[in-house]
């Protein structure tokens, strides 16, 4: 099972009670952020205590962060990162941590001869580059002596459209696939599966045609053999696959890449989280900036075939969100919502549930 906790739906600017970008991912495979905007510390601590009030079981506590999945460099997306892994440091941190996000070669090639510096205006490198914010974090360091935990800061060079599998996998059990996305910026979205399970091996077959345990274990661990002068395939004792789990985050992102196609990914996700920073009456204005509508989030939804789609990341000329959803609906079949900070949602391989925060917690509505 995913789970997915939105802190942050803003786009920019805190603005009508919402904080810029910030969501937390609980896994198998461990507790991940993705973008962490000004304050996200405090956020998942309040929303940990929310949940914990509430009578809930699950939690988003600061301390099991392994990776921080950044989108871009924009600070409305990052500007709470470097507070957040002065705090583990304080906390007496031991394991290490993995941040990561996207990036050029030409930015790193820069940032490697030119450690700390901002380039020039000509250079054709963003200074909100993350190879070049990564390495002036680095050079100012989480506080004046060593840190008490190792960061590591991985790099992901960007080059074209093509989703590809990300170089290193953090989370165990989790497969992670980088989405190229445009925003004037290196930028990418994350693509989250839970790796495939084999199906129900039939042992009761292979007991029936008198198989040895020891013959039986081989097949079981996926070994062909041959016995009484039939080969017998492993693959034919074992039922379908069983359904896995997967979610897709978009970052920001103008309408068109490549990734938003269900061909381009490992597999259709069951839920995609989108930003809407703006109306389709604003499209040019979207097009201007690297931002989608909810039109355009819509259209991403079921180029790639999600099952579900929720909307992110307003613009604060936005205040009411029944038009956004409204206009998403024109576009997309499936299930439409405008998540709000301290929503969060349920991701299992046969159904999804979103959590709608209340006055009192959480009310459970399934997609």
């Amino acid at each position: 099972m995913f789970e997915l906790h939105v802190l942050g739906t803003s786009s920019a600017r805190f603005a009508h009670g919402r904080s810029v970008s910030g969501s937390v991912l609980n896994t198998p495979g461990g507790l991940a952020l993705i973008d962490c905007g000004e304050g996200m510390q405090k956020r998942m601590i309040d929303h940990n205590r929310a949940l914990k009030s509430s009578g809930s079981e699950h939690r988003t506590r600061l301390s099991r962060t392994r990776v921080i999945f950044l989108t871009h460099g924009h600070l409305d997306h990052t500007w709470g990162l470097l507070p957040l892994l002065q705090t583990l440091d304080l906390d007496g941190r031991r394991i290490p941590l993995v941040v990561m996000g996207p990036t050029t070669q030409d930015a790193i090639d820069w940032a490697t001869q030119h450690p700390g510096e901002a380039p020039p205006a000509d250079s054709g490198i963003s200074p909100t580059d993350l190879a070049i914010l990564f390495s002036q974090w680095q050079m100012i360091g989480t506080k004046d002596s060593e840190s008490s935990y190792q960061i590591d800061w991985v790099l992901l060079p960007i080059d074209g459209d093509e989703p590809f599998k990300c170089p290193i996998q953090p989370l165990s059990g989790v497969s992670v696939t980088i989405v190229p996305t445009h925003h004037g910026v290196p930028s990418c979205g994350y693509h989250f599966e839970t790796n495939r399970k084999s199906g129900k091996f039939d042992r009761e077959r292979a007991e029936a045609l008198g198989l040895s345990k020891s013959q039986i274990g081989d097949l079981a661990e996926g070994h062909d053999l041959t016995h009484e002068g039939e080969l017998l395939s492993a693959q034919s004792f074992r039922g379908e696959p069983r359904p896995n789990c997967s979610l897709m985050i978009s970052g920001d992102t103008a309408f068109g890449p490549k990734g938003f196609n269900a061909n381009s990914l490992p597999c259709p996700p069951q839920l995609l989280l989108h930003e809407a920073t703006f109306l389709a009456d604003k499209q040019d204005k979207a097009a201007e900036y690297f931002h989608s509508t909810a039109a355009d989030a819509a259209r991403h939804a079921s180029s790639c075939k999600a099952s579900a789609l929720a909307l992110t990341h307003y613009s604060s000329r936005i205040e009411r969100l029944s038009a956004s959803v409204s206009e998403a609906r024109e576009h997309f079949s499936g299930s439409v919502s405008a998540t709000m900070d301290g929503d969060w949602f349920e991701i299992h391989p046969d159904e999804l549930f979103h959590h709608v925060r209340v006055e009192t917690g959480w009310n459970k509505l399934k997609l």
